[in-house]
């Protein structure tokens, strides 16, 4: 819980509380757990405060400073967050920021545009999660999805041209021959398959997105948010998002057209439900009285849940400025560093070749 005295000097108002923060700058105030709900807290000096599991719904925290804040577990619903410093604070998957003013809301944490700084979820997760910064374990858990669903679309493509060219049967190879299939045998096969290969790949997206809420650098922002899929690529431009959005509703609901042969269309479009009724009926029994409504309810809901999953990655994945800058420039004195220590080595390799030039010939013992 907070330490009361800390407390007790904020609630005194933001002057006092700046005062005796600029005398005390070697404590961490201690305000984890604290109600501060609704407070004004407006040019607040917070940085490098313990706010973990504070209750800061509604608060006014406009140009506060909350570098190196402590917001594990914090609630920052409905709170302004206008000109606010976030550099270097921390978040966890128990810190909420719904619906929050003045900051946007990406896959990882919060992002102030006004300071260019940014809130992100804290690297060190429970040692059980198996969770961690790993591009590339979020790009190959995207790559398998992406695998996984173009070959589901592909099933929805022959259904396709079932209905297009209304062929009588088809032909599909495997390795020891080929089988044949109308267009009903087809349907139910296509919509058995597509069940379990979209269970993993909405498997594959979730792993992807949850490790999306551990990157924390522009590297990784980069790859991921630009990974050529549709599903998961992010798109900033509004008018791009709205053509995204549409073209991922029907890459998402690709399944559904198994549905039209299970219909009778004519009867449908006439009203004719005694028709519609009786054509169901004529289905084999358990195909069409159990298998195919069991089928159709899990496809919906594994289309929907893959549509969600994507509707994640449209949310951008956040680096902070201050500590991309700090990366680079230790970065740069490593690199100076191995610059240095290379010519110092050349120089030595040098000067002992020069040594062994002058040296004088050793003569033979005669």
């Amino acid at each position: 819980m907070a330490q009361q005295q800390h407390f007790d000097i904020l609630a005194e108002g933001t002057a006092s509380w700046n005062r005796w923060r600029s005398q005390n700058r070697h404590l961490s105030p201690d305000l984890s757990g604290a109600d501060l709900s609704g407070r004004d807290l407006r040019d607040a000096d917070l940085s490098g405060a313990r706010l973990s599991r504070a209750t800061l719904v509604g608060a006014d925290l406009r140009n506060a400073d909350l570098r190196n804040a402590d917001l594990r577990g914090a609630d920052l619903s409905l709170a302004d967050l206008s000109g606010v410093e976030l550099s270097k604070s921390a978040i966890d998957i128990n810190t909420r920021y719904a619906d929050v003013r003045g900051c946007d809301i990406g896959v990882n944490g919060l992002y102030s545009p006004q300071t260019d700084s940014a809130a992100l979820m804290r690297l060190d997760p429970p040692g059980n999660s198996m969770q961690g910064s790993n591009a590339e374990a979020v790009i190959e858990s995207l790559k398998h999805a992406r695998k996984l669903h173009t070959f589901s679309m592909i099933l929805a493509g022959i259904g396709l041209l079932f209905i297009v060219i209304r062929p009588k049967s088809i032909t599909l190879p495997y390795l020891a021959g080929s089988f044949k299939f109308d267009d009903l045998s087809y349907a139910f096969l296509a919509a058995l398959l597509s069940t379990g290969l979209l269970r993993l790949v909405a498997t594959f997206i979730d792993s992807a997105l949850q490790g999306a809420r551990y990157l924390n650098d522009r590297r990784s922002a980069m790859t991921v948010g630009h990974f050529p899929w549709m599903l998961s690529k992010y798109e900033h431009d509004p008018a791009v998002r709205r053509q995204s959005k549409l073209l991922r509703f029907f890459m998402s609901f690709h399944p559904m057209v198994y549905l039209y042969f299970f219909v009778k269309w004519d009867s449908l479009v006439q009203g004719d439900w005694a028709g519609v009724v009786s054509h169901y009926h004529e289905l084999p029994v358990i195909l069409g009285e159990w298998l195919l409504p069991v089928f159709y309810v899990a496809l919906f809901r594994l289309c929907l849940g893959i549509f969600r999953l994507s509707e994640g990655f449209q949310k951008p994945i956040l680096f902070d400025t201050l500590t991309e800058r700090e990366r680079r420039t230790d970065m740069e004195r490593l690199a100076h560093a191995v610059e240095t220590q290379a010519a110092e080595i050349a120089a030595l390799t040098r000067l002992m070749r020069s040594e062994k030039q002058d040296a004088p010939p050793t003569s033979s013992p005669s």
